[in-house]
C-alpha cells in the first residue's frame, strides 16, 4: 500500500506538470525515468508555492496553534526583512497566504526528516522520496519559498543587484535543486546554474512587464530607469516602446542578460548527455523568447511576447534531435 501511495503521488506531481507547461514538461522527457518523476516533484512543488502567492491556488489549511505561532514567528522575520512595509493583499488574505507558505516550510522540514505519513498532500510524499534518494538541500527550497514571500508586498527593485537577488531566489535556487538530481562531479556546475536561472527570470521579468504591474510589481531596477530617464508614470503607457529612453534601457538589459547567459551557458558540459537535454531546451526557449523581444526592438506593452507556432516547432525538433542524441552516445 505504501508503495503505491508513492506512485500516486509521483503520478500526481507528473500531471500537474504536464499541465502547467507542455514546454517544461517535454524538456524533462529526456531523462532517466527515476530523475524524470524527481523532477516532476520539484516542478510540481514549485508551480503550487507560485499560484498560492498569486492568488491562482485557493489554499487550503489546516489551521492549528502550531502553524499559528509559527506563522507570527516567520511574520515577524518578513517584517524585518521587508523594513515595515505594508503588505499587498488585504490583513486577512495576506495572513492566509502567509499561513499557506509556513505550512509548506514545515512539510518539506518533515519530508526531508522522513516523518510524513502517508496521509499527507502528494507533492510532499513524492519530495520525501526525493529527499532520500538525492542530496538536494531544504535551504534551496526555502529560498524559493522567501522568494515568493518578497511577492507579498509591492515590489520595487532599486538596482541590479537587487533585480539579481530576486531571480537567485525564485530561479537559482531551483536550478540548485535540479542539478542535484541530474548529478555532476564538478562543484562549479552550481555557479554556471545559479547564472542560467537568473538569466532566466531576467527574460521573464522584461517578457511579464504588464501582468506584474497589475499586480503592484516592479521588477525592473529604478535607478537604471532613472539613469534613462524612465518614471513608473511612463511605464503605464504603451507609447513608451517607441521612445529612445526605453529603447537605451532595452540594450543594456539585454546586454545584462548575455552575460549571464555566457556563463550559464558553461553548465551543459558538467552534466551527462541526457540530464543537459533539459536545461538546454530550456535556454533555447528563454533565448528565442529574448530574440523576439529584439526583434519588436523592446516592445514588449503593446501585446503580449509569445514564440510564434514555427519557433515552438522548431524546439520541437531540437528537443528530440538531442534526445536522440543523448540516447545515442549515453
Amino acid at each position: 500500500m505504501e508503495h503505491l501511495r508513492l506512485e500516486e503521488a509521483y503520478s500526481f506531481c507528473e500531471t500537474v506538470c504536464r499541465n502547467a507547461s507542455t514546454t517544461f514538461y517535454s524538456s524533462f522527457s529526456a531523462l532517466q525515468p527515476d530523475k524524470r518523476r524527481a523532477v516532476h516533484a520539484v516542478y510540481a512543488l514549485c508551480r503550487w508555492v507560485d499560484d498560492i502567492v498569486d492568488g491562482d491556488e485557493e489554499p487550503t489549511i489546516l489551521e492549528t496553534q502550531a502553524l499559528r505561532e509559527a506563522t507570527e514567528a516567520r511574520q515577524a522575520v518578513v517584517n524585518d526583512l521587508h523594513a515595515g512595509a505594508e503588505p499587498s493583499l488585504s490583513p486577512e488574505e495576506h495572513r492566509r497566504r502567509m499561513m499557506a507558505l509556513v505550512d509548506i516550510r514545515l512539510k518539506l522540514q518533515q519530508a526531508e526528516a522522513q516523518t510524513l505519513t502517508n496521509d499527507d498532500h502528494p507533492i510532499f510524499i513524492a519530495l520525501q522520496d526525493v529527499f532520500n534518494r538525492y542530496p538536494i538541500k531544504l535551504a534551496d527550497f526555502e529560498t524559493v519559498i522567501e522568494g515568493m514571500e518578497d511577492d507579498l508586498y509591492p515590489v520595487r527593485n532599486q538596482t541590479w543587484d537587487e533585480l539579481r537577488s530576486y531571480c537567485y531566489k525564485v530561479a537559482s535556487a531551483v536550478g540548485l535543486i535540479l542539478i542535484e538530481i541530474y548529478g555532476y562531479e564538478d562543484r562549479a556546475a552550481r555557479l554556471h546554474a545559479i547564472d542560467l536561472g537568473i538569466q532566466m527570470q531576467l527574460i521573464n521579468v522584461l517578457r511579464d512587464i504588464n501582468e506584474d504591474m497589475e499586480r503592484g510589481r516592479i521588477y525592473l531596477p529604478l535607478e537604471v530607469l532613472a539613469s534613462h530617464d524612465i518614471t513608473l508614470e511612463m511605464l503605464e503607457n504603451e507609447a513608451i516602446a517607441e521612445t529612445l529612453a526605453w529603447k537605451g534601457f532595452v540594450v543594456e538589459y539585454v546586454d545584462v542578460i548575455k552575460r549571464h547567459q555566457t556563463s550559464a551557458n558553461h553548465l551543459f558540459g558538467y552534466l551527462d548527455g541526457r540530464a543537459r537535454v533539459q536545461p538546454e531546451i530550456m535556454a533555447d526557449a528563454y533565448t528565442s523568447i529574448l530574440h523576439e523581444i529584439v526583434r519588436r526592438s523592446g516592445d514588449v506593452f503593446t501585446q503580449p511576447v509569445k514564440l510564434s507556432a514555427l519557433r515552438k516547432g522548431l524546439l520541437g525538433v531540437r528537443l528530440s534531435l538531442r534526445k536522440l542524441r543523448a540516447r545515442l552516445f549515453a
